[in-house]
């Protein structure tokens, strides 16, 4: 699976993104290979009305309903049609005291999460706390000319063995290649923005990236 990560680009907000989100239905439907958008919280509930697609969240706040002004609510967030939602991305890093408390709050009101780990000793430590997927990525490493699979190989497979949940890689992720030698490390999906977002044709770089899963 692709997680298409949108962060703040102009290239995937408001219009944009409904656009960019059709070519990746697009391809997901041809290639069978689940691209799934995390999503600004304010286009969420455009996406999902328009496209009828799955769609994540890119962080959640660990609140209730109520007076919390200027926080992100996972039951707003849930209700405007969201799956689940990232957390813990290298450019919205959270404590470790945190991320157990803003997953449980992400779960009950019915949001599944997908925490992102710099640190083998922090993907063990949040794999214990139940989320649905684990990702590994160094921060560093976003948007770079390295990417994960060519640093932290040796890393992955064995953070790929040792955990029960779907391990996600990312950071520097961008060619059908990298996605070929991650899954056969063990990972079970990507975690990219710019690669797709920024690219000049977005279909023929998703439909290379997919097609890493089928050989």
């Amino acid at each position: 699976m692709i997680w298409l990560s949108l962060k703040t680009y102009l290239q995937s907000s408001g219009d944009q993104v409904i656009t960019l989100l059709k070519i990746a239905q697009k391809v997901s439907q041809d290639t069978k290979v689940p691209i799934i958008p995390c999503a600004q919280s304010s286009d969420i509930y455009r996406i999902k009305q328009e496209l009828k697609i799955e769609v994540w969240a890119q962080h959640v706040d660990p609140i209730d309903p109520g007076r919390h002004s200027g926080y992100i609510s996972p039951h707003s967030t849930k209700q405007a049609g969201a799956t689940g939602t990232v957390l813990n991305h290298g450019e919205h890093l959270i404590k470790p005291t945190l991320i157990k408390k803003t997953m449980a709050k992400a779960h009950q009101y019915g949001l599944q999460t997908l925490v992102i780990c710099e640190t083998l000793d922090l993907a063990y430590q949040v794999s214990k706390y139940n989320p649905k997927y684990l990702a590994y990525e160094k921060a560093a490493l976003i948007a770079g000319p390295v990417s994960m699979i060519d640093k932290e190989e040796a890393s992955i497979s064995k953070l790929a063995k040792a955990i029960p949940q779907p391990l996600i890689v990312g950071a520097g992720i961008t060619t059908g290649d990298h996605v070929r030698r991650t899954v056969k490390a063990g990972g079970k999906g990507v975690i990219l923005a710019s690669a797709v977002v920024k690219a000049s044709d977005p279909e023929k770089k998703l439909r290379e990236l997919a097609l890493g899963f089928k050989t």
